[in-house]
């Protein structure tokens, strides 16, 4: 009896597998057939336009038109970036890129330095701001010709390859020329970070970066050297950027097992993330200061601090981003960036 039973149970186990298989085959089958019904359709409809329209059409500049109408159905958020962006996109969250180092403005049609990265490669060859670029590499760079794409696109390249500028400065009679070669230029996520009086410091955090936990750490440590025993942490006009990051900053003052964000979607489901309890900050006073720009990981880190009565919340309404977005590249090096989740405090 004991072996008809064993042989019994292999039997309806076998049977068991065979019908999951079968039913995991036909599922994948029905959703493949849907999904071949869509890309067959779309196919359809492009193939008739271009065969049948009346004027001749780029289909490819249609798709780049379509796309971004096609998400922003979805939510104000999700959003389509060409190739042509998608390098400058990534470079403001990544911590660093290869270029010369200044931050500009079309100023009356002509290329304005607003700013000159400390460190960087027009530092050193001395480029000020308020420095106009009137050529670049021997060739005239006055707007409408020069968008600020075709700018960045010259200005930008290789580490290590030369950018002749030809500038204009107030205080010189003639036109200056300069040759930067392209280096590292870092991205930084610290605006400032000094003392506001004997015991109290204050931060100013302009994104969440992949670099960012790790000035903010470094700063708050200063300022705790230098005698802070309360901190200001201003987070105005701060868009967000990496969830993650916002975490770990907030973990730095909650004490263990505090609640700090969990996020939920249709394919997506994180539970509440708490402080692990290994934050250096956890006794000091703190002030967030927020503004209506305020939004995504700048929330998370507040609302954190707000929720657990860490804090004080100090500013405007913030502008109320509770959305998860991951980035997908496409096969021609375009991407989107897709809402997959929503976060709670």
């Amino acid at each position: 009896m004991k072996s008809f039973f064993s042989r019994k149970a292999v039997f309806s186990t076998i049977i068991g597998l065979i019908t999951l298989i079968l039913g995991l085959f036909i599922g994948a089958k029905f959703l493949s057939k849907n999904n071949d019904d869509r890309l067959n359709k779309l196919n359809d409809i492009i193939g008739i336009i271009d065969n049948n329209y009346v004027d001749e059409v780029n289909v490819d500049s249609m798709l780049e038109v379509s796309i971004p109408d096609l998400l922003a159905k979805l939510d104000p958020h999700s959003e389509y970036i060409p190739a042509r962006d998608l390098q400058n996109v990534n470079d403001e969250l990544e911590g660093s890129f290869s270029g010369i180092g200044i931050s500009f403005n079309m100023l009356n049609d002509t290329i304005t330095i607003v700013e000159v990265i400390p460190g960087g490669p027009s530092e050193k060859v001395g480029l000020l701001a308020g420095d106009r670029i009137i050529a670049i590499n021997d060739s005239s760079a006055v707007a409408p010709k020069w968008s600020t794409e075709k700018v960045i696109k010259n200005l930008k390249g290789p580490r290590g390859t030369e950018v002749k500028l030809e500038i204009l400065r107030n205080n010189s009679a003639k036109p200056l020329e300069f040759t930067v070669i392209r280096d590292n230029v870092p991205v930084t996520s610290v605006d400032a970070s000094y003392m506001l009086s004997d015991n109290t410091g204050y931060m100013k955090v302009n994104k969440f970066g992949r670099t960012t936990y790790a000035e903010f750490l470094n700063g708050l440590l200063s300022l705790k050297n230098q005698g802070a025993e309360r901190l200001v942490i201003d987070l105005r006009g701060n868009g967000g950027g990496f969830m993650d990051v916002a975490i770990l900053m907030a973990n730095e003052f909650l004490a263990p097992g505090s609640p700090i964000v969990s996020a939920r979607g249709r394919f997506m489901e994180e539970p509440i993330i708490r402080a692990d309890g290994t934050g250096s900050f956890t006794d000091t006073e703190l002030v967030v200061l927020l503004d209506e720009i305020s939004a995504s990981s700048s929330e998370i880190f507040a609302g954190a601090i707000q929720d657990n009565d860490r804090g004080l919340i100090v500013g405007r309404r913030s502008f109320g981003k509770g959305l998860v977005q991951n980035q997908f590249t496409l096969p021609d090096s375009s991407a989107m960036r897709l809402t997959v989740a929503r976060y709670y405090t």
